[in-house]
């Protein structure tokens, strides 16, 4: 399955980003730092540390895709 990857703000201070389905549903919700901070992700583009952390979450299985959403 493909899953889609948007950042909605990132700003000094502040990140919200979300992963969503194809039927745009959202399955994750990345708000604040913590994810970088316990290097689940190296920077606010590490798709494939969200990847990884998704499925060690069970949230995703590992044949599924992310890509960055337009």
């Amino acid at each position: 399955m493909k899953y889609y990857y948007y950042i909605n703000l990132n700003e000094r201070g502040e990140f919200f980003a979300d992963v969503r389905d194809a039927n745009d549903k959202t399955i994750f919700e990345i708000q604040g730092f913590s994810i970088f901070e316990d290097g689940h992700m190296q920077h606010a583009k590490d798709i494939e540390g969200l990847r990884d952390h998704l499925i060690e979450l069970n949230i995703i299985d590992p044949d599924d895709h992310i890509e960055t959403g337009d």
